[in-house]
């Protein structure tokens, strides 16, 4: 059992245990406890994981500090999203919950509730889908929580306000929906990546030197995550496609990557006849970054590039099989979605609950609808640039 399944073993297992005895003590407390009106001084927003959630979490969380202004804002993430979370400048604190070293020891988490022990929220705003640990920590250390009441999840049992997750409504959307329990109307809903300018002046630099032009060149993102495997286009497809793009339109195919993506690189340098330009495990998340918003276009699957992307207003082809794109697509115009028509996809609604492990929906995606994708994203840009 890897330390991922482990993390939702001990989630579900433990985590709705604990959620039942804090609900009961819930309903037992108010019996005696009145409703009482509190000035809103300390808000804390609540997300973990992941980097492509955290992306898209963007105008809700700006829109509660623009509505409250005075009111300190403190941000619980982790060692997975920090990153991200660091570029929003309307953050006034930030708690890192480490997460890989839960996983290691799950009685952790004690450094964590002894380190904001004193602290008092007026308000938590738990943006989490599934995860039963935030709603206990939204429940520990706040008056009024508010959170999602996600299918078969049992954790909106401990906020005070919770809102229906909708399958079918994108998930910028739903998270819009969450700050609306505040009165807040979220008028802007564009996402926003800020880059570091000397980054960017580092990968301008790198990129002349396996002379790269910006937007003359694509970015082909294989992977999807350590695990992922159950959202990841079949490889030799990637290769055919990456071919297709060299031949037909004589561009440069850069390859896009954590170190989680070794392997796969290796297969793909191993029967490919292109010259990629490999970048997988040699880049940070900022120089990533930086690299996809100087490319003319981004080919991956459902995982967080394809947001990071959208939020720097790259175009992608965006291959979905078991989740849903009305959900987990790319935000935003000029994207291309690709998907399987098998009436069983997509399957999956929260990113781990999938129906079968056959990919059988990513199968049915062939290298043409791609194709066929890639030939329309091309003419597309033309006309627009022209």
């Amino acid at each position: 059992m890897t330390t991922y399944w482990f993390y939702h073993y001990i989630d579900r297992y433990i985590g709705i245990g604990l959620i039942i005895t804090f609900f009961l003590f819930k309903k037992f407390s108010e019996i005696f406890k009145k409703n009482k009106i509190f000035t809103i001084k300390k808000i804390l927003i609540i997300k973990l994981s992941m980097i492509g959630d955290t992306i898209l979490l963007y105008p809700a969380v700006k829109s509660i500090k623009e509505k409250f202004s005075q009111v300190q804002v403190t941000m619980l993430c982790s060692d997975i999203n920090l990153e991200i979370v660091k570029k929003w400048n309307f953050i006034d604190e930030v708690i890192v919950f480490k997460v890989n070293e839960f996983l290691k020891n799950p009685f952790s988490i004690f450094n964590l509730i002894f380190k904001i022990k004193n602290r008092r929220f007026d308000i938590a705003i738990d943006f989490e889908q599934w995860f039963r640990i935030t709603a206990i920590l939204a429940f520990l250390y706040a008056k009024f929580k508010i959170g999602f009441k996600t299918q078969n999840q049992f954790r909106h049992y401990l906020f005070d306000k919770a809102i229906l997750h909708r399958r079918k409504k994108h998930e910028v959307e739903c998270f819009c929906e969450l700050v609306e329990v505040l009165g807040i109307k979220v008028e802007n809903k564009q996402l926003c990546l800020p880059m570091d300018n000397q980054t960017i002046l580092k990968m301008e630099k790198l990129i002349n030197n396996y002379n790269l032009e910006k937007k003359q060149f694509i970015i082909i993102h294989p992977g999807c995550g350590i695990h992922g495997q159950y959202r990841q286009w079949d490889i030799e497809k990637y290769v055919e496609v990456a071919e297709y793009v060299v031949s037909r339109y004589n561009l440069n195919v850069v390859l896009t990557g954590s170190k989680d993506d070794l392997k796969i690189v290796k297969k793909i340098m191993k029967i490919s006849k292109v010259n990629f330009i490999n970048f997988v495990g040699k880049t940070t998340l900022e120089e990533l970054i930086s690299l996809v918003s100087m490319a003319k276009f981004v080919i991956c699957g459902n995982t967080g590039v394809l947001h990071i992307a959208a939020a720097v207003r790259t175009p992608t082809i965006a291959i979905h099989g078991p989740t849903d794109p009305a959900k987990w697509g790319p935000w935003g115009e000029g994207h291309i979605i690709v998907k399987s028509n098998l009436k069983c996809a997509p399957c999956s609604y929260l990113g781990f609950e999938y129906k079968c492990k056959k990919r059988k929906c990513l199968k049915n995606i062939t290298k043409e609808d791609v194709i066929n994708s890639i030939d329309y994203m091309i003419s597309s840009l033309k006309l627009h640039n022209k």
